[in-house]
């Protein structure tokens, strides 16, 4: 793949411009015609750099309010922070008629993982009390996904706030605030789009797998609000899940289901055994990753699903703005060509890469397990009951 490196030698030119620019910028990127178009491919991609990039200051000093408080909730909280991808701002734009690049909320994304439900509570009582969550006395946007899951099943905490770059330029910056299991739900999601080629996560694909995902959403709804869960108490999750679901037959068939997917397939290799598959893909690139020892800073990923080959390069903390603007690069460079991935990732957090950014190398062991438990309520709950004899 000699024809797509960019050296590091090659020099870039910060530019800036208007908010004009950045809605034209976004109406460009709708155009099916874009790509085929290269002065005007090339100032989209110049303007979005430079809007994904005026996110980062206001995304550092989310994650600093954040660093305030939440480790004394959950020890083992992660936080990943991102800036949005360019095929992820094309889609959403498509998706949304009518949305306008610069009043995109999601441009800097800041998400938070901790063990439980009392844990999300507490993060979201504490962020409601800071004003930068407001305009006149309202949200400027929360949506519980929890309490009201989507239609597909998508379980989180949504909160937007509002902060300020290096320019005094007020930006948006979207809080996503969820469990470990509702995570490793949304993390399996991603890594089968990726590998199976359909957009799950924009609740678009085989009826199938969004009904299988619906499915399983429902019962880690159940398990993460058992006591069992809530105490980290293994056994007594079992017991008291098992006795919940095996009491009520619409629930048995849901757990009936989930089984038949999952062990459904060709010869002797079942859809559970792809997810496994995909999984130790995602994990053999964490291991190429690991291994070079990344600290604080950059890495550019060039993944090729198809493959498995993996290209990355690293880049220090001072580099941010050459990080992104060869992200920019390379996103250009593989636009047309669908089997590779470009992300760029930033290291940052404790315990490596694999927890600065789990949505990329997240292995599915949590959500497997649970799996694994909902398999066995499937069984007990639709096994023959014996009757006894009447003497």
């Amino acid at each position: 793949m000699s024809s797509n490196k960019i050296t590091k030698n090659q020099t870039f030119t910060l530019m800036t411009f208007s908010k004009k620019d950045v809605i034209r910028a976004g109406e460009a990127l709708i155009n099916e015609n874009l790509l085929n178009e290269p002065i005007l491919f090339e100032k989209t991609m110049d303007v979005l750099t430079y809007w994904r990039d005026s996110h980062v200051t206001p995304l550092n000093v989310a994650q600093n309010l954040l660093n305030k408080f939440i480790y004394r909730i959950d020890k083992k909280a992660f936080i990943a922070k991102r800036l949005k991808r360019f095929e992820s701002i094309k889609k959403k734009l498509k998706r949304f008629n009518g949305m306008q690049l610069k009043n995109m909320q999601d441009i800097g994304g800041i998400r938070v993982v901790v063990e439980n439900l009392k844990q999300v509570d507490a993060i979201f009582k504490i962020l409601s009390n800071e004003h930068c969550f407001y305009n006149d006395g309202k949200f400027i946007k929360m949506d519980n996904y929890i309490l009201e899951p989507k239609e597909d099943g998508y379980r989180c905490l949504h909160m937007v706030g509002k902060f300020d770059n290096e320019f005094k330029e007020e930006r948006k910056i979207e809080f996503q605030i969820r469990t470990k299991l509702q995570h490793s739900w949304a993390t399996t999601l991603e890594i089968v789009d990726i590998f199976t080629g359909q957009n799950l996560k924009s609740n678009d694909g085989l009826y199938d797998y969004k009904k299988f995902f619906k499915d399983v959403s429902d019962q880690f709804q159940i398990i993460e609000n058992l006591e069992g869960f809530l105490e980290n108490d293994k056994a007594r999750l079992t017991r008291e899940y098992l006795t919940k679901i095996t009491q009520n037959q619409m629930l048995v068939k849901q757990c009936v289901d989930i089984k038949k997917f999952v062990d459904r397939g060709i010869g002797t290799i079942t859809l559970e055994k792809e997810l496994k598959a995909y999984c130790e893909s995602l994990n053999d690139l964490n291991k190429v990753l690991g291994a070079k020892s990344y600290k604080d800073g950059f890495v550019l990923i060039r993944l090729n699903v198809q493959t498995g080959k993996i290209e990355d390069e690293f880049f220090k903390s001072a580099e941010q703005t050459l990080a992104s603007q060869r992200y920019s690069q390379y996103e250009k460079l593989l636009s047309k060509d669908e089997k590779w991935i470009v992300a760029l990732l930033s290291t940052n957090a404790i315990g490596g890469l694999k927890e600065a950014y789990p949505n990329y190398f997240a292995d599915s062991e949590i959500f497997l397990s649970y799996i694994g438990l909902i398999k066995i309520a499937a069984m007990i709950g639709s096994a023959p009951k014996v009757k006894q004899e009447v003497v």
